[in-house]
């Protein structure tokens, strides 16, 4: 399962309808400072139940709709349509569903153009094994913010994310399961270093402390670390704790961390070893990651300030010239 289609209108920069398409793998989203890009994970997120306007980046529900310009009036409905499709052949089954929100009206769920309630929507996603999906986005300004916690706390919320009751369950699962994982991750994104995932029991409370031993036996934790070494533990932490989810998509917002020339080579493989199993839409400036796309979309802004699509296309030919335009 995979998302291959995204339609928006009216959604926050977005005042005209706009298109996109995405293949299994790994899709990226280019363009300038301020285009918007950002605004199309939100509007993912929202179509598919996301209500929580702080984790759509606005301070209130006016804030989702195109709010006017010299050239395009105010919205008065937003619209977004996801189309996901079960496997890559022609005549694979394709699913669809939508919301719709009128600014004095509720938002509206549909299943394949047919009203639904939202219970109904919930299971659809579900049944599709996109019940999780709203988990599985890092925005650039939360990717260290799982490094940053004291271990008690790192438990804690890893804990929330799986919905875990027992603290037995979560010890098992990240020893099984995460552990396996993130020091694969690592592997690719410090091949140089030591890494341990440990699960502490200090004074009566459960931690997860990591520890990492670089170049000459420097031993250091997690909030040790330096901003690039923070940054790619603290995704390779969370992608590791995300395929507990079984989501279908991941949804990255400008991840990558500054690195030099050699350490984006390890996230090219890093990244490519995720995308084997999930899907990636990416929005980055990289073009490193921009290479190793599958589908890439520039988005641009108009003279008054609407998002737009300037151009899309598959990467069978490696086109990277167009990114120069974006």
């Amino acid at each position: 399962m995979h998302l291959e289609e995204v339609n928006i209108e009216g959604f926050k920069s977005f005042s005209e309808n706009t298109n996109m398409g995405f293949q299994p793998g790994i899709g990226v989203i280019i363009g300038n400072n301020g285009v918007g890009k950002s605004n199309i994970l939100d509007a993912i997120v929202w179509a598919m139940g996301e209500d929580n306007i702080g984790r759509l980046r606005c301070y209130k529900r006016d804030e989702l709709f195109f709010g006017g310009s010299k050239t395009y009036l105010p919205a008065e409905r937003v619209r977004v349509e996801l189309l996901f499709k079960e496997g890559s052949a022609k005549d694979s089954p394709v699913f669809k569903l939508s919301r719709n929100m009128s600014r004095n009206g509720r938002s509206r769920f549909r299943i394949e153009d047919k009203p639904c309630s939202r219970a109904d929507f919930r299971r659809k996603l579900d049944s599709l094994k996109l019940g999780h999906s709203l988990k599985t986005i890092i925005r650039q300004e939360e990717i260290n913010d799982i490094i940053q916690l004291t271990p008690h706390k790192r438990f804690s919320a890893i804990r929330n994310l799986l919905e875990l009751k027992s603290e037995a369950d979560l010890v098992k699962q990240i020893q099984d399961h995460v552990t396996p994982l993130f020091y694969r991750y690592m592997n690719y994104l410090m091949p140089l270093a030591e890494v341990r995932l440990n699960v502490m029991l200090e004074k009566g409370r459960r931690g997860i402390e990591i520890e990492i031993t670089l170049s000459g036996n420097r031993v250091r934790r997690a909030h040790q670390l330096s901003g690039g070494e923070k940054a790619i533990t603290s995704l390779a932490l969370k992608l590791a704790v995300f395929h507990l989810l079984d989501s279908q998509f991941y949804l990255l917002d400008e991840v990558e961390p500054s690195l030099d020339y050699t350490n984006h080579k390890s996230m090219q493989a890093f990244l490519k070893d995720v995308a084997a199993d999930k899907q990636l839409i990416m929005i980055t400036h990289l073009r490193s990651t921009i290479d190793l796309a599958n589908t890439v979309h520039g988005v641009r802004t108009r003279f008054d300030g609407s998002s737009f699509m300037k151009f899309y296309f598959l990467m069978d030919e490696r086109l990277l010239r167009l990114y120069k335009c974006c």
